[in-house]
């Protein structure tokens, strides 16, 4: 081969090169002529999944990608004792501002702008990308005082942003402090005071008497139904004394309350309370769980009740009027006379 066929051969490569440097300027010109800023931020976790060139989005926009994994020692304490080094890891990423400042598009974007937005909750915190494992950086809104930045006592290069735990961070410190606190509950003493509430409870159902309840039920129920029969004699014996032709000679005023009377005797819906008597002793013998000393209580007080009630009745049937009208009025002293 001739010097003029080699001199061709290395033109073509040279120009080969050539157009292949051109190709990436043109396709990198749009990154590499665009403004952008360098940013930090420090995460007291693992940070596996993340990978350098992983993009930075902002609601799922991306603005940025990260360029750099490595330790806060390494970087700003190089100089401090091992033990007292903050294990902090550092992500550094560039951001282009254009993409969520319309400032920058038209080059006038401040880095006080974008430390304006972290002052009011702006935040890193890693996410996952889909379920391929790689994870990238998501930058959000959320409230300073829950969120506050790491501790630190250096002064970073760049611009820093501080970081948020990821969701799946915040479920696990969630699960280890839920089983934190189920291992400082007594379950033991729980068990305990509940077998002792249980022992108790079956206790005093053992010592209730439900049978003499039930006895005494069936006795006030006999009761209250012959005081039924009596009350019904007598509402017929006044619908009797309203009907009698001397009753009708009566002033209105005394008919009006005789009518009353009746109107008030038929109101009274004893055969209802006797059914729920009965519903009440079918309770009692199923075991119903009802306080002793009130049901005896109640008990006493119904049959005072129908004592009266029986001594009312007495009344009425051998002196119709005088339970109306009261006691006669005593005898003039001109009849005497």
């Amino acid at each position: 081969m001739s010097a003029r066929h080699h001199f061709r051969l290395g033109l073509f490569i040279l120009g080969g090169l050539a157009a292949l440097v051109a190709a990436l300027l043109i396709l990198t010109a749009g990154n590499l002529l665009r403004p952008s800023i360098q940013i930090e931020t420090y995460m007291d976790s693992s940070v596996q999944g993340l990978e350098v060139g992983a993009p930075v989005k902002f609601r799922g926009v991306n603005i940025g990608e990260v360029t750099d994994l490595t330790f806060t020692s390494v970087v700003y304490e190089s100089d401090v004792r091992p033990r007292d080094r903050r294990r902090y890891v550092m992500v550094r990423a560039r951001l282009y501002p254009d993409r969520f400042a319309a400032s920058a598009q038209e080059g006038e974007f401040e880095n006080r702008i974008l430390e304006s937005l972290i002052d009011a909750g702006l935040r890193v915190r890693m996410a996952a990308q889909g379920i391929t494992g790689m994870n990238y950086l998501e930058t959000d809104f959320s409230d300073p005082e829950n969120h506050p930045p790491l501790a630190h006592d250096w002064e970073p290069h760049s611009i820093y942003v501080p970081s948020a735990p990821s969701t799946a961070m915040q479920f696990l410190e969630y699960a280890e402090s839920l089983l934190k606190r189920i291992d400082e509950l007594d379950i033991e003493g729980v068990v305990d005071n509940l077998t002792s509430l249980l022992i108790t409870v079956d206790t005093a159902l053992s010592e209730l008497d439900t049978g003499r309840l039930a006895e005494q039920a069936d006795e006030m129920i006999e009761e209250l139904k012959t005081t039924t029969r009596t009350a019904n004699r007598v509402m017929e014996s006044v619908e009797r004394l309203v009907e009698h032709p001397d009753t009708q000679a009566l002033p209105s005023e005394t008919r009006a309350a005789l009518r009353e009377l009746r109107e008030t005797a038929e109101a009274a819906d004893v055969g209802r309370l006797v059914d729920r008597m009965d519903s009440m002793v079918e309770r009692l013998n199923r075991g119903m769980d009802v306080s002793e000393g009130k049901l005896l209580e109640t008990l006493d007080e119904l049959q005072a009740a129908m004592g009266g009630l029986r001594s009312l009745s007495d009344d009425v049937r051998r002196n119709p009027g005088g339970a109306l009208f009261g006691a006669p009025p005593p005898r003039s002293t001109m009849d005497e006379e």
